[in-house]
């Protein structure tokens, strides 16, 4: 498995925190998935493949909106397919493979290729878009969104530098290895889709607001268990004192984007497209 580090991410306690969090995650998000849905413009008897599906959200949405078609789940975590599986029960028209989606042999014929936030994160991103798009018709689109920069993500930055700022912790060296600020850049993801042989790539950065439940301190809650926070609060080995006083202190950030008994924290995203072959 070319991926493996992800495989063993996503199959580890931390991965495993997205399924426990699976339905507050899917509420924050819901105006991005819209988002890629409604730029996937799927309708009716249109093969779709999902990649990155983690707990099926996106491919549970995709398969209602093509009653006719079909949809294909990929992830390369066990975990996560088995709770997409039981999310899909009753639905004739999904189905589910564990898979590296860099390298594996996939089915031919799909039409539409969807992606929430799960593209960024392959070891070869040109390998992955060439493999992926061998799963498309001439002429097939890929759509998917990705992060902007950090500091056009309050969701993503105020936790970080809360819990830095707390344990002490330096910043990350820059990397551009996988990961969900990969793709930050769309210049650079438009050229890996020209070296990749896909066309007609373009952009489009959307402001959506993210609405975690709960208002700020449910926002708070769920960012020390998921994301940035999350991350250094393990590898620093954070005490329960620690924990607390992170979320707090997120929670007071957080507070500038109450509305009422709710909260809405502006975020930054692209969503991408590109063609495989020739163009339709």
């Amino acid at each position: 498995m070319q991926n493996q580090q992800q495989a063993d991410f996503w199959t580890s306690p931390a991965g495993r925190a997205w399924i426990e969090h699976e339905a507050v995650l899917d509420a924050t998000m819901e105006g991005i998935l819209r988002a890629l849905l409604d730029a996937a413009a799927l309708t009716g008897a249109k093969a779709v493949l999902d990649v990155g599906c983690g707990t099926g959200a996106s491919t549970v949405a995709a398969a209602r909106l093509v009653p006719s078609g079909r949809v294909l789940g990929l992830d390369i975590a066990a975990p996560m397919l088995e709770r997409a599986r039981a999310r899909a029960e009753g639905l004739a028209n999904v189905s589910f493979r564990l898979c590296d989606a860099q390298v594996e042999r996939l089915p031919a014929g799909f039409d539409v290729l969807i992606s929430r936030f799960g593209m960024s994160f392959f070891g070869d991103s040109i390998a992955a878009f060439r493999n992926l798009a061998s799963a498309l018709r001439d002429g097939g689109r890929m759509v998917f969104v990705s992060w902007d920069r950090l500091d056009r993500n309050p969701w993503l930055a105020l936790p970080e530098l809360a819990a830095r700022q707390h344990l002490g912790a330096p910043p990350d060296p820059p990397s551009p290895g996988p990961g969900p600020l990969a793709f930050a850049d769309p210049a650079f993801v438009l050229d890996l889709m020209k070296q990749a042989g896909l066309s007609d790539g373009r952009v489009d950065t959307r402001q959506i607001d993210l609405t975690p439940p709960g208002g700020p301190s449910g926002a708070a809650s769920l960012a020390t268990r998921v994301g940035p926070a999350a991350r250094l609060l393990r590898i620093c080995n954070a005490s329960p004192r620690d924990r607390v006083a992170i979320a707090g202190q997120i929670e007071t950030a957080f507070a500038a984007f109450a509305q009422g008994a709710g909260v809405r924290i502006p975020s930054s995203i692209h969503v991408f497209s590109c063609r495989a072959g020739r163009q339709a």
